[in-house]
């Protein structure tokens, strides 16, 4: 009697002390659920937060390469090192000199650190007549003032040079936009040249691409193609780009002159 009820007694500890367990296992997979959830949705905001912060910076630096472009004719010089300064030869953009680093400094704002420097490119078409020119880095006389002239190598000198570049047939040699993945086609700097840009300002976060670069596919250190600001992020690439024509700052220059 005795053993049958101690045998009855173990069977019911045996059964509370399973429950207890399989109560304890759930409360760890909920638990565990629970953090990856967090944690998932920590990385989703931290990721959506860093690409705001990017296109923030992007936004920004179109609006100091207008207020340039406005104040002194030309837009600035790309820098051939990250250290915010235009590449100049005796006080103008080094002949070549498309594809490089923004130049923070020379534009006037505070040079960020490495992760956040932006890749820019500018068109340039030189040409020894001045009214045909298209150098669009380089402060010219192309509507025939003299020195004294209220418009003497103003934003209308650029005006000029722009409306220059809209008329050059395409070249990829020079500063282009490819597609976006949707109505502008692929993205794809090799079979989808899109559009020459006046400028084009390329702001990379991370690593998409896994290439140990911070510059996504289509973008390279050593290309003048960017993809068109309007491409989604996507898998391999969260580069933020800002970029406009030759025609769409002309028309943004022509509506901000006094």
């Amino acid at each position: 009697m005795s053993r049958s009820l101690d045998q009855q007694r173990w069977r019911v500890c045996a059964r509370q002390a399973g429950f207890t367990l399989l109560e304890l296992a759930v409360v760890l997979v909920v638990a565990g659920l629970t953090s990856w959830a967090a944690f998932s949705g920590y990385t989703t905001v931290s990721q959506e937060q860093e690409v705001e912060r990017g296109r923030a910076q992007a936004q920004e630096l179109q609006a100091v390469l207008r207020a340039f472009a406005l104040r002194n004719g030309r837009l600035p010089c790309p820098a051939a090192n990250p250290d915010g300064y235009e590449t100049v030869t005796a006080g103008s953009c080094s002949a070549g000199n498309q594809l490089g680093w923004f130049p923070y400094i020379s534009v006037g704002l505070e040079l960020p650190t490495d992760r956040l420097r932006a890749r820019y490119s500018v068109f340039r078409a030189a040409n020894a007549v001045a009214a045909l020119d298209a150098d669009l880095a380089v402060a010219l006389e192309r509507t025939g003032d003299t020195v004294g002239d209220t418009t003497y190598l103003d934003a209308t000198d650029l005006i000029v040079a722009l409306n220059n570049a809209s008329a050059l047939a395409f070249s990829s040699a020079r500063t282009y936009l490819t597609g976006d993945a949707g109505a502008a086609g692929a993205i794809d700097c090799a079979s989808n040249q899109v559009m020459a840009a006046a400028y084009w300002v390329v702001v990379p976060l991370q690593d998409r691409s896994g290439d140990g670069e911070r510059l996504d596919p289509p973008h390279a250190m050593t290309s003048l193609c960017a993809a068109s600001p309007s491409a989604p992020l996507r898998w391999n690439s969260d580069d933020v780009v800002v970029a406009e024509s030759p025609a769409q700052l002309a028309g943004w220059l022509r509506q901000s002159m006094p």
